[in-house]
């Protein structure tokens, strides 16, 4: 059947959904036709085997559901997905990845289906956005240091502790120019009256690595002793037993959201419908976290296994601190004092 075929026979269902997703007969005819369909393409970023375990879980919840889930770097996930729409459809029924402004364009666009899942209503009005995409977890900028480097009372616990001349040249990163993540970190920085950071963080000898993952193996050789880094490889080092801490600053936590959407047009809109209500349910929630280890955004799931949950954090999204005046302006600047023009 093409394409256009099947999302056609779809429309009442999600048009049923679409005006009244909470009440309980529309949504159990949806997921009849989600079981009907049996089969959902999902598209997503989660590094395996982890994906693959919480896809796992969702197939045990349903049972009836083929899921054939692709996994793509974000650049390229991004890539594929405006190829299609461009074209006229997508052939992702749900998809799940890092936040990126080119989301709120799609939006924009008309792309991406407005709908409230019914387990949307468990969250934070921030992690549900213009009713289309649902951030399901967040992951986070940190200090991170190495335990044989560095003793206890010693290792930094908040971002000023991070220019500390006592790191000179052992102190790594990786660059804005290569990393929203961290231009987001900046830009909390600045929030918090940190000024001249690139200059400061230049004279005291930081050192640049190849991505977050690169950080934190040149952390736990002991090229460097202490890092600010997103979570995911300190959390995979800390599962593997590296000798490497983590600190999440009381002042603020930068975080990127990982926000789920089902497209406005898609081969199995119901299934994709499915899939996300099901990832924001207490259950695929648990699951997520579980897999991955970062925390997610739905209250009362408690904390990952490895690192603290957000729950008694000061939480500050990208969404919230980043523009893309804001970020050119960022890189600007640490090309200029590194030299990189």
């Amino acid at each position: 059947m093409s394409l256009a075929r099947r999302t056609l026979l779809a429309t009442p269902f999600i048009a049923a959904a679409s005006r009244a997703i909470g009440q309980t007969a529309d949504w159990d005819k949806l997921t009849e036709a989600a079981n009907r369909q049996g089969h959902l393409n999902l598209t997503h970023n989660i590094p395996p085997p982890l994906g693959d375990q919480w896809v796992g879980e969702f197939n045990k919840a349903f049972p009836k559901i083929a899921v054939e889930a692709t996994r793509l770097g974000s650049s390229e996930l991004m890539q594929r997905f405006n190829t299609e729409y461009s074209a006229g459809a997508s052939q992702t029924d749900a998809c799940v990845t890092l936040w990126d402004d080119t989301l709120l364009t799609w939006s924009s666009n008309g792309w991406i289906r407005t709908w409230r899942p019914p387990e949307a209503a468990a969250f934070d009005p921030r992690y549900v956005i213009r009713d289309q995409l649902f951030v399901t977890e967040v992951i986070r900028s940190s200090l991170a240091s190495s335990k044989t480097k560095v003793k206890e009372s010693d290792a930094p616990k908040d971002w000023p502790d991070f220019f500390d001349p006592k790191w000179k040249d052992r102190i790594g990163m990786d660059p804005p120019w290569r990393s929203v993540a961290v231009q987001e970190m900046l830009a909390a920085w600045h929030e918090q009256g940190m000024r001249d950071v690139a200059k400061r963080l230049k004279d005291n000898g930081v050192r640049f690595f190849n991505g977050s993952a690169g950080v934190v193996q040149a952390l736990i050789r002991g090229d460097i002793w202490v890092a600010a880094v997103i979570e995911p490889p300190v959390i995979s080092a800390l599962a593997d037993g590296a000798p490497v801490r983590v600190t999440y600053p009381a002042s603020v936590v930068p975080a990127i959201g990982t926000p789920m959407f089902v497209p406005a047009k898609s081969p199995n809109p119901e299934a994709g419908m499915v899939f996300v209500n099901w990832a924001l349910s207490a259950k695929g929630q648990l699951a997520l976290q579980d897999a991955v280890g970062s925390p997610v955004t739905r209250p009362g799931i408690g904390d990952p296994k490895l690192v603290p949950g957000i729950a008694r954090q000061k939480i500050v999204l990208s969404t919230e601190l980043l523009n893309p005046d804001k970020q050119k302006a960022i890189i600007d600047e640490w090309r200029q004092v590194f030299g990189l023009q």
